[in-house]
């Protein structure tokens, strides 16, 4: 797999987002329409993929123990992720609202509306979208754990609350993919194209949702902010680049070997820039959505060649 396939795939979809800003400037994605294509993704095209890619992975011992491997280094790379905003948000005397944005932002990634069609592009057949999903739904545990935890120091969501987000339609569809894997059931033909073909349709949804929110706020200002620069060196560089030499050198002292295609997805959903999602979140618990926009801006513009650089790593060690 050469360098150039990443580069051809995150141009494709820097490109997709072009159109979502373009089309958002020229008034034809309003603000309602940019909130009816999140809730599209959301509750029926990630859904279609997500099912209809696991299900179809061709299973084998190889890629059940690398899931497991992956849902083990998804935490590290959370936690890792987590801890470093708190230091980072320390030590740069990054107060309140903006602090916590700061924390939560470093903590979380984009790694399910950049995340999946990257993965769904790069490694056809479902194994690389089945490592992304697994780190989706660990992610989940903290967005609504820790998350929200960080989120009520401006905010007033009950923790009990907050858990019941962790059952939505995409765990739901991945909870169905695996028992349709684990049992070998396939959907006849007639009822796969037409899921499988609206899922397709996540890449070209969720590329004009980002740029409609990158759309949103004039953002040339926040190329100007150190904070954000920060916050991007230890998201989508420093980070990832522990987290590999720490699966590295265990699969080298333990002698545990992870898949190629297991440990690019890890290493680079971790390295994915700042979650969308949290922009909403910002704004409902009545935190710093501004801020929030703006580092999503920012790393979503500089992830174009972060991820690259990323990818280059994970091939050269």
């Amino acid at each position: 797999m050469s360098f150039s396939i990443i580069v051809h795939q995150i141009i494709i979809l820097g490109f997709l987002a072009l159109i979502g800003v373009v089309a958002t400037k020229l008034k034809v994605i309003t603000e309602e329409i940019k909130d009816s294509i999140a809730k599209i993704v959301f509750n029926i095209t990630l859904p279609a993929l997500i099912i209809t890619s696991v299900s179809h992975v061709e299973l084998n011992r190889e890629i059940l123990f690398n899931s497991v491997l992956v849902f083990f280094a998804s935490h590290i790379g959370i936690i890792l992720l987590y801890f470093t905003g708190r230091v980072s948000r320390k030590l740069n005397k990054i107060p309140g609202k903006k602090g916590n944005i700061h924390l939560i932002h470093t903590m979380l990634g984009n790694v399910a509306f950049l995340g999946y069609p990257l993965f769904s592009a790069l490694f056809p057949g479902g194994e690389g979208l089945l490592y992304a999903v697994i780190f989706h739904l660990t992610q989940d545990i903290y967005i609504w754990t820790i998350g929200v935890f960080e989120f009520n120091n401006t905010g007033n969501m009950k923790f009990r609350e907050s858990l019941r987000h962790l059952l939505n339609p995409n765990t739901i569809a991945f909870a169905i993919g695996i028992l349709m894997l684990a049992f070998g059931i396939r959907f006849p033909e007639n009822i796969y194209n037409p899921i499988s073909g609206l899922g397709k349709t996540t890449i070209y949804l969720a590329m004009l949702y980002i740029g409609a929110v990158l759309a949103r706020n004039p953002m040339i200002a926040a190329f100007r902010k150190r904070e954000i620069y920060i916050l991007i060196f230890n998201k989508m560089l420093l980070v990832p680049f522990i987290l590999l030499m720490l699966i590295n050198i265990v699969s080298v002292a333990f002698n545990i070997h992870i898949g190629d295609i297991a440990k690019t997805v890890v290493v680079m959903q971790t390295a994915m820039p700042c979650m969308a999602m949290v922009v909403v979140l910002a704004k409902k618990f009545g935190s710093d959505d501004l801020h929030a926009t703006e580092n999503l801006f920012v790393s979503t513009i500089l992830s174009l060649g972060t991820l690259p650089f990323i990818y280059y790593l994970i091939q050269i060690f």
